[in-house]
């Protein structure tokens, strides 16, 4: 159960699984590209799960990598994502993967490697007890790093963060609503505020606040604000990649594994 009122709603996530196999596929395309090569015309039969959840693309050709092969891949990975975690059922695609997936259907249709890392290191694959962290070095870079060297550009953040959906969130939830609200006049403050209340929540969890004396585990808690403002951390980290501050915070590690790593790609193909 989440705290507040909740009875009879139902939330839609991707298992930690699943988050895995995700992060397996977009590293083993991110480091092909980084070789200068692209696979041809994959699908799901071209891609190989092993036991221990690494992804593996099988049967494929490669060939040098140019822009146009680069966005087809990303679009076949994304089909590829859609296919195998949600068939028919698009409707139940979290909105923080959603987000994942519309990064990989770019209209651009040019890919930058610092694109192709944000891919990879996007805050839907983030595993649960490693979102914590995620969060408090975004946090801590926004709000204390940025003020001193780059005032206007921690400015523009703060107000991008403006957009996303947690008021009336706050209103729906009588637990929520008292660890976070204050006022709602849409000022840099009140946002400001929210982010501080975040943080606390993440700290401190809602005990204090939970009149049935239920306690939640970190990971409940994490479970609980991820369902409740699934587009908070993908929000601040485009928007941190936006300002090219995203790369500098090297939270890859996160994620499994360092981008930096020599990674050995140790899939199956036909070179052409």
């Amino acid at each position: 159960m989440l705290v507040g009122p909740t009875p009879g709603r139902v939330y839609c996530l991707i298992t930690e699984e699943a988050k895995f196999v995700i992060r397996s596929l977009l590293k083993e395309l991110y480091f092909l590209h980084k070789r200068g090569k692209c696979p041809q015309n994959f699908n799901e039969s071209n891609v190989f799960i092993r036991e221990d959840g690494m992804v593996q693309l099988r049967g494929c050709y490669l060939d040098d990598k140019s822009d146009s092969l680069v966005f087809k891949n990303y679009k076949d990975a994304s089909n590829i994502i859609e296919k195998i975690l949600f068939g028919q059922h698009k409707e139940d695609i979290p909105e923080d993967v959603m987000h994942l997936l519309n990064l990989m259907n770019t209209q651009d249709k040019v890919f930058s490697m610092d694109l192709e890392y944000l891919i990879c290191t996007h805050a839907s694959l983030v595993p649960l007890r490693n979102r914590e962290t995620f969060f408090l070095w975004m946090y801590t870079h926004i709000m204390f790093v940025l003020p001193y060297d780059k005032s206007t550009e921690r400015n523009e953040i703060i107000n991008a963060l403006q957009k996303v959906d947690w008021r009336d969130t706050l209103q729906e939830d009588s637990v929520l609503g008292k660890i976070f609200w204050r006022k709602r006049d849409g000022s840099e403050e009140e946002i400001d505020y929210f982010l501080h209340c975040y943080r606390d929540t993440v700290f401190h969890g809602t005990d204090k606040y939970n009149a049935k004396g239920k306690r939640y585990t970190p990971d409940d808690i994490q479970l609980i604000l991820w369902v409740t403002f699934p587009m908070l951390l993908p929000t601040m980290q485009q928007e941190l990649w936006n300002k090219n501050q995203w790369r500098a915070l090297k939270l890859d590690g996160l994620l499994g594994s360092t981008m930096e790593d020599v990674f050995d790609v140790t899939s199956c193909f036909r070179w052409q």
